[in-house]
């Protein structure tokens, strides 16, 4: 199919103010949202980038020289499901508001392209005249993700209800270039695979509606993703799921919630680590939450989680340690789960506690920084409120860096 080249101005550039930020790629920086604002963080300033806006997902170029954001106005965020997509160049200091509404900004892996749903429409933006020029490829998109090469697409379809029952999800391949000399876009919709419904593992069986949450494996062999049921159902219970693209399976390994941070590879190895088990988590009630490391062809399955723990963010440091926030297990009460940062050791039996949580707080969603060294994390203190902090990646130097922070993004995650 073909579709003609559009938007070719498609950002209006709007500079802001932003000269004591400096850009560098040297020292961890963040990205985080606070009070209904996105600012940036390079370990020593705090800069405000956009206020008074609803901010949705936001994510660092694979270089940290751009950042990519949603955002709508707070007066206008009931008025339309779509946000816009803005961009923010750390070179420049400038921001520019992309001319097509959409959702789920995905980045190039490997150049300073990105990805985004317009509706159902699958679109990419280049960046490398400096002026993002966009690209419609194609429709009836429900997620998708780039290839491990940066090169072609990954998209599903949902699955639809018929009169005799629902159809089911499929995974495509996009191949998208431009011919030059006239202008068009070139684009080719390539059918992979039919996941097959209900999927089953053990005892566990989910109805296939909808793919989110994909992540290739370190080699570009494997494709993880969750396999999500009806909306209400997902709450509770999805699958995770890979597809490994060189012997055309598809294999489920149990059963998950849809949180993309709790599916991650291990850095060199054909390694998945994910937080499984079912059932929603409340304010009061955490439990039922395994951290597992999973081989896939053989496939081969280890649960880390002592009994009467549960398990809810982590991040890898290598391929053999992964730093996992544990608390103890709590039921719909007054008590409110807490949870401190422990070193798992997949060749040792017992976690190690890497950071002395105080009495009523919590530490969680550890990110390993690039190079390993690092480590960064956010403690909720007996009021609810977020802080990042830093440290040695065993725990040690501990210092806060930031406060009051609602998400937080690091680039070199």
């Amino acid at each position: 199919m073909k579709y003609l080249l559009i938007c070719l101005l498609a950002a209006s550039v709007v500079f802001a103010p932003l000269s004591s930020y400096a850009a560098t790629t040297e020292h961890p920086k963040a990205a985080f949202t606070r009070y209904h604002s996105l600012w940036l963080f390079d370990r020593t300033k705090e800069v405000p980038l956009h206020e008074n806006i609803d901010v949705g997902k936001f994510s660092w170029s694979n270089d940290g020289k751009w950042l990519v954001y949603e955002a709508k106005q707070m007066e206008m965020a009931s008025e339309s499901e779509e946000y816009d997509i803005w961009l923010y160049n750390a070179e420049t200091m400038s921001s520019s508001k992309l001319k097509i509404a959409g959702h789920d900004p995905q980045w190039n892996p490997t150049d300073r392209s990105l990805a985004f749903l317009s509706g159902s429409i699958l679109c990419v933006v280049e960046l490398s005249s400096g002026t993002p020029i966009i690209h419609q490829l194609t429709g009836g998109v429900s997620s998708f993700t780039w290839d491990a090469e940066g090169v072609n697409l990954i998209a599903s379809a949902g699955a639809a209800l018929f009169p005799d029952g629902w159809s089911h999800p499929r995974l495509y391949e996009v191949h998208w270039g431009i011919e030059k000399e006239a202008h068009e876009m070139d684009v080719k919709v390539t059918p992979i695979h039919t996941i097959g419904s209900p999927l089953k593992y053990e005892d566990i069986s989910i109805l296939s509606v909808d793919v989110e949450d994909f992540s290739w494996s370190h080699d570009g062999k494997s494709l993880a993703m969750v396999v999500a049921p009806t909306a209400s159902w997902s709450a509770d219970s999805n699958m995770l799921s890979v597809y490994v693209k060189e012997n055309k399976l598809f294999i489920p390994l149990g059963e998950v919630l849809l949180d993309a941070g709790w599916i991650k590879w291990a850095p060199t190895k054909p390694l998945l680590a994910s937080i499984q088990g079912g059932g929603r988590m409340t304010s009061g009630g955490v439990k039922n939450k395994v951290l597992t490391t999973s081989t896939i062809i053989p496939n081969y399955k280890k649960a880390h989680t002592p009994k009467g723990f549960a398990d809810v963010d982590f991040d890898w440091v290598d391929d053999e340690r992964i730093v996992v926030a544990r608390g103890r297990e709590t039921s719909d009460s007054s008590d409110k789960f807490k949870s401190s940062l422990y070193m798992v050791s997949l060749k040792e039996k017992e976690a190690v506690k890497i950071v002395e949580t105080p009495e009523g707080y919590s530490d969680a969603e550890p990110v390993v920084l690039r190079g390993g060294s690092s480590l960064a994390w956010v403690r909720v203190d007996g009021d609810g409120r977020r802080h990042i902090w830093m440290s040695k990646v065993d725990g040690s130097d501990a210092r806060m860096v930031v406060e009051n922070v609602f998400d937080v993004v690091w680039f070199g995650d």
